[in-house]
């Protein structure tokens, strides 16, 4: 590794390395800090470090990928491509209580900034296509369906008439930008109550900004979805989050129509994915929280009908 990290200077041959996560490493060079992470590919390394540069001259709380001496922003390394950029201080938003009013509008309203400036990025098209609805219907639905009647004896027939009647038509009009695409408490840091960096623009896509903050959403429940009381809480969670965005960018009326259908996909997304891993108890937990959603609906529409309406007329 020392031989890797000499790519970003001699002097990182000093640096002491210790491992965080699988493919990610914390990277100690005297008082400095950085985080060393792997990656797939090279293929969007140039899209992101672009990106990120325009984030950060433009006041995001970005921490932008350093080039090598080679004069990219990746390394090559034993057949493996790694990219490196400076630690961010401060808490993981995992690490503390994500359910809290204050971390849900502080949350909301980060999101929110962060896609005002997105939507002005103006190399927005050198980005993949996303298309969620798209990517569940035909890797996702299938597969969910099968596990849900090996599983219980049926189907999930009335949550398929409710995604396919309630959003193919307003799924098309959902305003459409650059997403994050992976925007969870994990890859928010903060300090004092407020968001410090955000973290991970390697997931970036052209989607629908809906999904964001939805995705968001459905994070923070999984990480207390076994505890009553937190799911409970869940439920404050959400207005305040949609409070928080609205108080920086409004959502849409159709926007409002296709929430709880977008977090439905996003749930599918996830069980078909751990379904493909073989991780049975963890798609089986996100079943359970797909379920568990669907079962709220009725209280769940009219509360984020009120959020959506009181950021509508603080808008105005």
């Amino acid at each position: 590794m020392k031989e890797l990290l000499e790519k970003w200077g001699c002097e990182f041959g000093q640096a002491e390395i210790s491992p965080l996560e699988d493919g990610v490493w914390r990277v100690q060079l005297g008082a400095e800090t950085y985080i060393l992470k792997h990656r797939a590919t090279r293929s969007r390394v140039w899209e992101e470090y672009d990106l990120l540069n325009w984030l950060t001259e433009n006041g995001h709380p970005i921490s932008p990928l350093l080039f090598t001496g080679e004069g990219a922003p990746w390394a090559e390394y034993q057949l493996g491509i790694y990219v490196l950029y400076r630690y961010v201080e401060g808490t993981p938003g995992d690490r503390v209580d994500t359910y809290t009013a204050a971390f849900a509008r502080e949350a909301g309203s980060t999101l929110a900034r962060l896609h005002l400036g997105l939507a002005e990025y103006e190399a927005a098209e050198s980005f993949p296509v996303f298309e969620v609805f798209q990517e569940a219907a035909s890797f996702a639905w299938p597969a969910v369906q099968a596990h849900a009647a090996a599983k219980f004896g049926h189907g999930l027939h009335d949550l398929e008439e409710v995604i396919g009647g309630e959003l193919v038509n307003p799924y098309e009009a959902l305003p459409r930008q650059l997403i994050h695409r992976d925007f969870h408490p994990g890859n928010l840091i903060l300090r004092d109550g407020r968001v410090v960096g955000i973290l991970d623009f390697d997931r970036v896509r052209l989607g629908v900004r809906l999904f964001d903050l939805c995705y968001l959403a459905t994070a923070v429940l999984s990480g207390g979805f076994e505890d009553p009381n937190k799911r409970r809480k869940w439920l404050v969670f959400l207005k305040e989050l949609i409070a928080g965005y609205g108080s920086v960018s409004p959502l849409t009326r159709t926007e409002e129509f296709a929430f709880l259908p977008m977090v439905y996909l996003i749930q599918l997304l996830f069980i078909a994915h751990f379904l493909d891993l073989g991780k049975t108890v963890l798609a089986d937990k996100n079943l359970a929280m797909l379920l568990w959603i669907y079962d709220q609906q009725d209280f769940l529409r009219p509360v984020i009908e009120k959020a959506v309406a009181g950021q509508m007329g603080e808008a105005t």
